[in-house]
């Protein structure tokens, strides 16, 4: 089972982050499934709840493009939904703001921008292909809260009021924070590893998404990695997944207290984000450990007794997995799909997407798997037990790194300058 967080679809309380506010009922488990709070949705899989989105769109005919609206900053994060509401963030030198679109129509609700801090000021590098806004936002339905590459957070409630920021420092790594916010109950997640195993810098913290307070912070012995965090609950009990360099570490999300971990490679810088399937973790920690199949129910170092099987073939450096009851899909940079059976570990086939490249992580839609590449064509497969069918073409139209979000009949699409809505547009 996968532990999530609710958008609320109706009235929304409008709080302003301070102890003691009135707190919404519990999500029931619908709620949970079909929300779309952070990275990869709810559980972080990639899965959509939903069947009923287009196989197909083009944005230069404007084929299922229900709108498309501009984007005023820059940005690698992907889209949240939440209560007809479609969070962004955008970022350049000057300016780190979060952005809010109404899901029905495009427009822009709100623009608001993280306080600056003493820490804003220091100077700090980014690549071209990170940016300054790539780690998406997460929300449980009354209050959003986004991190920019500076290391600033920032948390705002649904009518764009700020609750809380703070800065976590500059990361001390050649990129910028990258890695996006998970949420685990009324707890928000934030991953920053930085430098390298021995310096003692990285750290993986969990607050109150209403107000900022520290619950608990717990160091770790890890390099720069960029990967998110994922919640599940497995035989009893909550975990919180993380992948990096050298370990895969669950940890305990009442006091972050570690409770089992895989050792690996000592090399690496994985961006690559763990899934869970069938009481299975699925993470690629760097390629030296490969496709790591880890039984989700150890306690202490399990490195010999849980890994069920590596996959070693095709391994991703930037798209996440995707894992089914059946199969495990990886997506390599240069358009490489793989199916290893769950189970087993075999490698059930490959399939090459022919000319294109990928960064936006892999999704599933009923038995299909939606990829988008680079430069915003996308192709839809449908895999079976021995290969796979190419059975549709996408285009937005401009370059894409970003990884979709699915709601009933629509799909969201961050582009390179645009916000996209697809949908089924009649003629």
């Amino acid at each position: 089972m996968v532990v999530g967080v609710v958008c609320v679809m109706g009235p929304v309380l409008r709080g302003e982050g301070k102890v003691g506010q009135a707190i919404l009922p519990a999500p029931t488990a619908d709620e949970i499934r079909t929300a779309w709070s952070r990275f990869r949705g709810p559980d972080g899989s990639g899965i959509s709840a939903y069947t009923n989105v287009p196989d197909s769109w083009d944005a230069a005919s404007g084929k299922n493009i229900v709108w498309k609206t501009a984007v005023a900053l820059p940005g690698n994060s992907s889209p949240v939904v939440c209560g007809g509401r479609v969070f962004l963030t955008g970022a350049d030198k000057e300016h780190r703001a979060v952005f809010c679109f109404d899901a029905t129509t495009g427009g822009l609700l709100w623009k608001q921008e993280a306080p600056s801090t003493p820490e804003s000021a220091e100077p700090f590098k980014v690549t071209d292909s990170a940016g300054y806004a790539c780690s998406t936002v997460a929300t449980d339905g009354r209050f959003v809260a986004a991190m920019f590459a500076n290391g600033d957070l920032a948390a705002f409630d649904l009518n764009g009021k700020l609750a809380w920021s703070k800065s976590l420092g500059v990361p001390k790594n050649n990129y910028g924070h990258a890695s996006s916010l998970a949420l685990c109950k009324d707890l928000v997640l934030v991953l920053m590893d930085q430098g390298n195993v021995d310096n003692g810098l990285s750290m993986l913290s969990a607050m109150r998404l209403a107000t900022g307070e520290v619950v608990w912070e717990k160091r770790r012995a890890a390099g720069d990695s960029w990967s998110t965090p994922i919640v599940i609950e497995h035989a009893g009990r909550t975990q919180i997944i993380v992948a990096a360099v050298p370990s895969v570490i669950a940890y305990d999300p009442k006091d972050g207290a570690e409770l089992w971990r895989v050792n690996g490679g000592e090399t690496g810088e994985p961006t690559a984000s763990p899934v869970f399937a069938n009481g299975m973790v699925y993470a690629v920690a760097n390629a030296q450990s490969g496709l790591n199949a880890i039984k989700a129910d150890g306690k202490g170092d399990v490195t010999a007794t849980h890994i069920a099987w590596k996959g070693e073939d095709n391994l991703p450096d930037i798209c996440s997995p995707l894992a089914t009851e059946k199969y495990v899909y990886t997506l390599s940079s240069s358009g490489t799909v793989t199916a290893y059976d769950a189970r087993k570990g075999t490698k059930a086939w490959e399939y090459d997407v022919d000319d294109m490249r990928f960064k936006s992580s892999p999704s599933m839609v009923g038995k299909r798997l939606y990829l988008i590449g680079e430069e915003g064509k996308g192709v839809i497969l449908e895999p079976g037990a021995k290969e796979c069918r190419n059975v549709g073409q996408t285009d937005i139209g401009e370059a894409c790194t970003a990884s979709p979000a699915f709601q009933d009949g629509r799909i969201f699409i961050r582009g390179s300058g645009h916000l996209f809505c697809i949908g089924a547009v009649k003629k």
